[in-house]
């Protein structure tokens, strides 16, 4: 599955911190991409009803929305337009809704969820992982992504001109994964740079699996 970025200006930012100009920027743009195309190499094929949890400005709503027949969009707050972004022949729902609020999202319902960039923002990290597993079909994918928490991640996101990420990024990539390991089975993990070990990677996606 190719991720597919929609022209500049189609897309409008949900809140305040939304990272959509990053993804058009002649340098850090490409890693931007990177890690969402990660996380859809991941994805298995096949699958009808897909969950994305973080919306945000819909930046992947085009290319999930063309793989699959269902489609749920989540996030605490909603851009508008989100409608005209869904490919025809899919049958799309957008929904504000918190991950840590149970009834929020239905229980074994979706044969796949993505959840890029969110969980670093979420401290009840073993909370967050029940609920995406709860939401998961038996024998459904959960595609995670999420970048290193530390000083150089700090530092670095000073330098493109964001210099209050610790403020927004409170959970670890290992407290992450290991609450995801206590509810899910781990399948595959891709890292950038390559190889990288769970704490080193400036960013990694995971896929998990629910047993059957």
């Amino acid at each position: 599955m190719r991720f597919d970025l929609p022209p500049r200006g189609t897309l409008t930012p949900n809140d305040a911190v939304d990272p959509l100009p990053y993804y058009y920027s002649p340098w850090v743009g490409w890693l931007y991409r990177h890690r969402l195309q990660m996380g859809l190499d991941l994805l298995p094929v096949g699958g009808r009803r897909i969950l994305e949890i973080g919306v945000g400005s819909g930046v992947l709503v085009p290319t999930l929305t063309k793989h699959y027949a269902e489609y749920t969009g989540t996030d605490l707050t909603l851009a508008g337009g989100l409608e005209a972004l869904v490919s025809p022949g899919c049958r799309a729902e957008f929904r504000r809704a918190d991950l840590l609020r149970d009834g929020d999202l239905p229980a074994d319902h979706y044969d796949a969820i993505v959840c890029f960039s969110v969980l670093e923002h979420i401290d009840d990290a073993a909370g967050a992982a029940r609920s995406l597993a709860r939401a998961l079909a038996p024998g459904g994918t959960l595609v995670t992504g999420y970048p290193m928490v530390s000083p150089l991640m700090t530092r670095a996101f000073a330098a493109i001109g964001f210099s209050n990420i610790d403020d927004h990024h409170v959970s670890p990539p290992v407290r992450i994964a290991a609450a995801l390991g206590s509810v899910l089975t781990p399948t595959r993990r891709v890292a950038f740079p390559p190889a990288a070990p769970v704490a080193a990677a400036i960013y990694q996606c995971s896929a998990w699996t629910k047993a059957s």
